[in-house]
């Protein structure tokens, strides 16, 4: 009568293991979460200070010598001026 308890409880932890495998790893992926998760405010803090002072002192101290104008495109733009050169010389072979 001695080993029915111990039996039983051998079978619960066999049937229930990979429930402790799956609870262990729920425990790992929060913990790991929530470090990266610190280490990303703690950045986002970094950056955010150091962009602020380079505003301030881009403002005050920075040069503004934009003799010609220079334009931006962003990838849309250049993605659609892409199409419509294909577009024409698709027009163009046709004919």
């Amino acid at each position: 009568m001695q080993r029915t308890p111990t039996v039983l409880l051998v079978l619960i932890l066999i049937i229930t293991f990979p429930f402790w495998i799956a609870a262990a790893a729920v425990v790992l992926g929060l913990a790991a979460g929530l470090f990266g998760g610190f280490i990303g405010l703690i950045a986002g803090l970094f950056g955010a200070i150091f962009g602020l002072m380079g505003g301030i002192f881009g403002g005050i101290f920075g040069h503004h010598w934009h003799v010609f104008p220079h334009f931006h495109f962003n990838g849309y733009l250049f993605f659609a001026m892409i199409i419509v050169i294909a577009l024409i010389i698709n027009k163009r072979q046709k004919r």
